[in-house]
């Protein structure tokens, strides 16, 4: 399968974070973005997923570029 360039916002407690990333699909360049992110704020990645996920709010927005 071939990869494809995604743009990845997240909403962190009101800041909001966009990165780039090659992946083999949306939900793979979710993972490196949270992994990412997890990385800058000191959290665990558990802890972040859980939050961007969340039911409540839609926290998380993927884009094809």
């Amino acid at each position: 399968m071939e990869k494809s360039r995604f743009k990845v916002t997240l909403n962190w407690q009101g800041q909001v974070f966009e990165t780039y990333h090659q992946a083999k699909d949306d939900k793979q360049a979710l993972r490196f973005a949270i992994r990412k992110l997890a990385d800058k704020v000191g959290y665990t990645n558990v802890y972040v997923r859980n939050h961007i996920m969340s039911n409540e709010h839609r926290r998380y927005e993927v884009v094809e570029c």
